[in-house]
């Protein structure tokens, strides 16, 4: 394949997924090339990212897809990222998430600086709060331990692989498959009560295009091999999320016991110092990001 652009493109991996979107149009509006992988063709493609079809668990493909030309950087975002979906297909799950992160970087060239987009959920459940980096990596679950392995395959291919363990990010654009967008989504179809799970939970959620702000910054600024948190340091509880997503007031609710699990931490708390020593600053306030999320919902826009 040509050079797709005057200027070295930038490679986003997983470009219609929700921080895909996002991270392409950071890009965009800062002038930059960008080339985009998906697995199909995006019903509403970001202007002027070249998309590209490739298939990550084909490591033919995914050297086709890179033969001719040299990305200015690579941000890997491609994933199976739905818990759920992990659990009913493990094989899946390992080939895209493990498989297809070492076949992207076993077809790179060494000189180019990638980040992978990794989890909080590679720690487990928390030994201490805020969690560092440097906290223990015990993964619960396909989707987790897919992600680790990710990270540390990842890195014996190339030891200058920056990872990114982002926490938990909402904002507009997101499915309903995950629970702040899902109450959103609720709201705006004027359901009463809201069917919820645990609200006493409490975790750690950033904007997502903060979120995507600080794949740039590692990719760009970090050292190589550096692994970063990138999160608020926050962590208030569901319910306050949940109104929030209501306009202040607290909605009626329903608690559906499916999606009570006692596996789930009662709390999820980062500590962002490295992310902001490297120039990080999240510029969204949670009430902002949440507005825009229910926003988008009322519009039909998701």
């Amino acid at each position: 394949m040509p050079q797709p652009a005057d200027r070295p493109a930038s490679l986003v991996t997983g470009a219609d997924g929700f921080a895909g979107r996002w991270l392409c149009r950071l890009l965009r509006a800062r002038g930059e090339p960008v080339v985009g992988w998906v697995r199909r063709v995006p019903l509403r493609p970001i202007g002027s990212v070249r998309y590209e079809v490739i298939d990550v668990t084909d490591a033919v493909a995914v050297a086709a897809g890179l033969s001719g030309w040299r990305p200015h950087r690579v941000f890997h975002l491609a994933a199976i990222t739905r818990v759920a979906d992990c659990a009913a297909d493990p094989a899946r799950a390992e080939a895209v998430n493990v498989g297809g992160t070492v076949n992207l970087l076993e077809a790179l060239r060494p000189d180019i600086p990638v980040v992978l987009a990794s989890t909080v959920h590679v720690y487990g459940r928390p030994e201490w709060l805020p969690i560092a980096e440097s906290h223990p990596l015990r993964p619960e679950g396909v989707y987790a331990r897919t992600k680790l392995q990710a990270e540390q395959l990842g890195q014996q291919v190339r030891p200058e692989l920056r990872i990114a363990r982002a926490f938990h990010h909402s904002g507009p654009g997101q499915a309903p498959d995950f629970a702040l967008a899902d109450w959103a989504q609720q709201l705006a179809r004027g359901a009463d009560p809201l069917v919820v799970g645990d609200l006493t939970l409490r975790r750690d959620y950033s904007d997502v295009r903060d979120i995507v702000a600080g794949y740039l910054r590692i990719v760009d600024h970090a050292a190589p091999g550096a692994v970063l948190n990138l999160c608020s340091g926050d962590a208030p509880t569901l319910a306050t999320l949940l109104r929030l997503i209501n306009g202040g007031s607290p909605p009626r609710v329903v608690v559906d016991a499916a999606r009570l699990r006692d596996s789930d931490p009662k709390e999820l708390r980062g500590d962002p110092s490295r992310a902001r020593a490297l120039g990080w600053i999240p510029t969204r306030s949670l009430q902002q990001s949440l507005a825009d999320l229910a926003a988008g919902y009322a519009r039909g826009q998701v």
